[in-house]
């Protein structure tokens, strides 16, 4: 995630200034960092992305907890809505990172992480063709087994859960060897 993160941060002119300070390259060569990195991060699973990444380490945490990094290390394809730490620490004490990781609370952690993945690997572009040709809201099912509803405002998508609660889209199109990841700014509840 962090090098593709960068990505995200540089526009396509690769010149000198587009580059964020903490991943400065030499002028010359900015073109040819960001594809190395680019290369690089497509080479990682969605696993291993989420536990490269210093805004996820709390999913990181989880997946492991709930048994599903296997899941995400496997062939996939996948796309994955995964919350970031801030997300996580917006959860209500009942139900926060903590009281879902207990042993006790496995079921309900995985069905939870296994509503932020659904199958292939679907770009924000397809999310949003997919809820233009719906009348405005799309449906995607969840390997959880619920549906999370897909609709556009302005130039974001954002993700509606079951209990109504929303989730933006705050980095897209982070594609791994396996799949794809979008950065969600809510935990999605099934």
């Amino acid at each position: 995630l962090a090098a593709v993160t960068a990505l995200a941060a540089c526009s396509p002119s690769g010149e000198e200034g587009d580059i964020p300070a903490n991943e400065a390259a030499p002028a010359g060569n900015a073109v040819e960092a960001n594809e190395a990195a680019l290369k690089e991060a497509e080479q990682a699973t969605l696993a291993e992305a989420v536990a490269g990444s210093a805004d996820h380490k709390t999913l990181s945490q989880a997946l492991k907890s709930a048994g599903l990094e296997t899941t995400l290390a496997g062939p996939g394809p996948y796309t994955v809505f995964a919350p970031s730490d801030p997300a996580f620490a917006k959860l209500p004490a009942a139900s926060n990172a903590e009281t879902l990781m207990k042993p006790e609370s496995k079921a309900k952690l995985t069905g939870l992480l296994a509503y932020h993945v659904v199958p292939g690997a679907v770009t924000v572009e397809d999310l949003a063709k997919a809820a233009e040709a719906a009348g405005g809201t799309a449906q995607l099912a969840t390997l959880g087994g619920g549906n999370l509803r897909i609709a556009r405002a302005d130039d974001s998508i954002i993700i509606t859960d079951a209990k109504g609660g929303q989730a933006r889209v705050t980095q897209a199109d982070l594609r791994q060897s396996n799949g794809m990841l979008h950065v969600v700014d809510t935990v999605l509840m099934p």
